[in-house]
């Protein structure tokens, strides 16, 4: 093989590679309708969400538990949320609500992994 062939074999393996590897963006309106559900239960999520990352990560604020124990418990429940409505590829991160409010300083007191393959 010449040089030529070995970079025009290169350049469409990293092509390839890219195009396999890439996703999509969770889309608007999946977010939308995840949302209005976690919204429509102020008393479990009070500020929620606090923050998305393409779909692959969803922060949720919550007040902490007393003596720093951890909320994973809620960030698996949002699991099942998520999953309700064929959301499969995103973790779930619980921050503390109280923290981010008085020093805009991000504690983490949860979390749940949340993906799975699609039914």
């Amino acid at each position: 093989m010449n040089k030529k062939t070995i970079l025009v074999f290169l350049v469409a393996i990293t092509a390839a590679v890219t195009y396999y590897l890439y996703e999509e963006p969770l889309p608007l309106e999946k977010r939308a309708v995840v949302e209005a559900e976690l919204a429509s239960q102020p008393e479990k999520y009070p500020a929620t969400p606090v923050w998305w990352s393409d779909g692959g990560v969803l922060a949720i604020g919550m007040m902490p538990r007393e003596a720093g124990e951890k909320r994973n418990d809620s960030a698996t429940e949002i699991c099942g949320i998520l999953w309700k409505h064929d959301v499969n590829k995103t973790i779930v991160e619980v921050y503390d609500i109280l923290q981010i409010q008085k020093s805009d300083e991000w504690t983490l007191i949860g979390a749940a992994d949340c993906r799975r393959a699609a039914p």
